[in-house]
């Protein structure tokens, strides 16, 4: 019994620190992309709409 409380600890741990991983590196893209949008808007608008395609 205490092992199968040990496996249940660690997968909500890894769940949760997988969601904290996402989180991090989907902020960064999206700071990512508003910080290039205001440097040079015309040209991401470009890129943005060769990836819709």
């Amino acid at each position: 019994m205490k092992f199968i409380g040990f496996l249940l600890f660690v997968i909500i741990l890894l769940t949760g620190f997988s969601m904290l991983i996402f989180l991090a590196l989907f902020v960064g893209y999206w700071l990512t992309l508003l910080g290039l949008e205001r440097v040079m808007p015309d040209r991401i608008y470009k890129w943005l709409e060769g990836a819709k395609r």
